[in-house]
């Protein structure tokens, strides 16, 4: 199973999510900020990041992503700004809000 880091200051979707994905047997760990998110990437590996585009500090966010080894997936409501902004940054994914569980699991 895959292992998720899930960086987003949307409470409800950032933890929804990762109950979704903790269901389908995969590890999920659920931060708000960025400082939080360094703090998440330090402590274990991840083999994908999902970062809100839109979060404070978020380039910081992929960043350390990348560093760590995990393939970062750029969310926000605006798909062409999130498809955008995963252009410029080698090896990430964009995956525009609303989407479920499946949908992150399928880029794996």
């Amino acid at each position: 199973m895959a292992s998720f880091l899930i960086v987003d200051a949307d409470r409800n979707f950032r933890e929804a999510l990762a109950i979704a994905l903790r269901l389908d047997g995969h590890v999920a760990q659920v931060a708000s900020s960025a400082e939080e998110a360094a703090l998440h990437l330090a402590a274990r590996p991840y083999g994908f990041c999902v970062v809100d585009a839109h979060l404070w500090q978020s380039e910081r966010v992929v960043q350390a992503a990348t560093r760590a080894g995990a393939c970062p997936v750029l969310t926000g409501p605006h798909a062409d700004l999130v498809q955008s902004a995963a252009m410029r940054i080698p090896g990430a994914r964009a995956l525009p809000k609303p989407f479920g569980a499946e949908a992150l699991v399928a880029l794996t």
